[in-house]
């Protein structure tokens, strides 16, 4: 689950809708921060909230869109049905023909709402990517996480020899479970700071406790592989060769050489410090409530299960209301997908929402609980508006883009001949610069001088 996100989105489109939004949470973050208030969860509410009336334009138009389709599926399906088994060229024509003028009665057309789709598609994915790794976009919060992701990364390639040398012994003496855990929470970080507080800023209780005892009981791990013999020490180096045996044999020195492993004892020490407190500042910021929310709900239970469910209700109640709007007649062919969508999406949200940080959870929730109030409005809105005013607005408005387009179509075939005239007589100027010399006389031989012998001939044989 940790390796599913990068530190940042990087794609074109993704990447820089994720970059502009995050200057928004990060906003928002800072303006609770001048009231000493650090709460991702607060941002996280905001951050919905003002995207959501950001995109209320559209969801607006998507609305009406929906309004018209209630009333015009039942003549483009009359028109379906009327041409229904015919395939010949000329019955689709008319079927497209017809259909259209439905769609002209109406004043939209059939992609009268994917232009507010595509736009609205890179924003919510972008919005993923923010809200479920926040440290990644707003340089504050990954503060907190620096002084742990320092010591993990100076440390991380010492704690895979010592978890090799581990396995390889199978010690009794001493737990190496914890040492174990760590190194498999970060094995596909290569090290980078970034990677390492991607894993961090979803880290379990269980996680931090794992990472703490390794730093605290450093002691006496250390101690426990000073008890290795030559001959495993030799056995171990055989593993590795070039560049990593140089490597694990600096390390060797620093386990074996007592002022070199009490040095190390020392730094872990301090590291293990740092982790306490970045922990308890990580927690200030992370806390809503009762609720972790870089906790998984499945993982940790508790109150946290009550993310998943508020997202449930909100995104199902939501729903409801959009088609008590809508009504779709139940012989429609998007009647029983519509329906499954409405039962299907909300536990998917569900169960999503038990998998994923609260946090994550929390904006589906938060969302969710938006789209109602925003849908309670459009649906009260809509009682209020004459269907009718909206179609003569649509007409209006399609007439304007035709007449637009048709502007544009006539300048660019009066550019066009332009073009084609100009071309025409810098020809002609050329051909006749090519046919006369510099005192202003026909060139012998050019094409000019055969054009005046032709004309005299013909003078003199009238």
């Amino acid at each position: 689950m940790f390796n599913m996100l990068l530190t940042q989105n990087s794609t074109p489109i993704l990447g820089t809708c994720a970059k502009l939004l995050s200057y928004v949470m990060r906003g928002i973050y800072m303006m609770f921060n001048a009231f000493g208030i650090e709460n991702i969860g607060l941002c996280i509410i905001v951050f919905t909230l003002l995207i959501k009336l950001l995109l209320f334009p559209m969801t607006l138009n998507q609305q009406k869109f929906s309004k018209l389709s209630s009333l015009m599926n039942p003549e483009i399906q009359a028109v379906q049905k009327k041409y229904q088994g015919k395939r010949d060229n000329e019955s689709m024509l008319k079927m497209q023909q017809e259909t259209q003028a439905i769609y002209d009665k109406y004043g939209t057309s059939p992609t009268g709402s994917c232009l507010q789709l595509a736009i609205q598609m890179p924003i919510l994915l972008s919005l993923y990517y923010i809200v479920s790794n926040v440290p990644a976009y707003v340089p504050e919060i990954k503060d907190y996480f620096e002084p742990v992701s320092n010591a993990v990364c100076s440390d991380y390639e010492y704690f895979n020899y010592m978890d090799d040398i581990c396995s390889y012994d199978k010690k009794d003496d001493i737990k190496f479970s914890e040492l174990t855990a760590v190194v498999k929470d970060f094995e596909k970080t290569e090290g980078k700071n970034e990677k390492v507080i991607d894993v961090l800023a979803k880290y379990s209780n269980k996680q931090w406790k794992n990472l703490e005892y390794t730093y605290a009981n450093m002691n006496e791990i250390v101690s426990t592989l000073k008890d290795c013999s030559e001959d495993d020490w030799k056995n171990f180096e055989d593993k590795y060769k070039g560049k990593e045996l140089k490597k694990f044999k600096e390390f060797e020195k620093t386990i074996t050489d007592d002022s070199k492993s009490q040095k190390f004892i020392n730094e872990c020490n301090e590291y293990y410090e740092n982790i306490v407190i970045s922990k308890k500042d990580i927690r200030d910021v992370y806390n809503f409530g009762p609720v972790n929310l870089s906790q998984t709900p499945y993982n940790t239970l508790g109150w946290a299960i009550l993310i998943p469910i508020l997202s449930y209700l909100t995104q199902w109640y939501s729903a409801r209301l959009s088609f008590a709007n809508n009504p779709i007649d139940a012989d429609s062919p998007m009647a029983s997908s519509m329906k499954m969508m409405t039962t299907i999406m909300p536990l998917f949200s569900l169960f999503l929402a038990f998998t994923v940080p609260a946090g994550l959870g929390l904006y589906w929730a938060s969302s969710g609980l938006f789209q109602v109030i925003q849908q309670i409005i459009l649906n009260n809105y809509f009682k209020k508006v004459d269907v009718n005013d909206i179609i003569e607005k649509n007409v209006e408005k399609a007439k304007k883009k035709k007449a637009k387009r048709g502007y544009m179509a006539n300048m660019l075939t009066e550019a066009a001949k332009t073009n084609t005239k100009t071309i025409t007589n810098n020809a002609k100027t050329d051909s006749q610069s090519k046919s006369v010399n510099r005192n202003g006389k026909i060139k012998p031989g050019s094409m000019a001088e055969k054009v005046n012998m032709v004309k005299d001939f013909n003078e003199r044989n009238k």
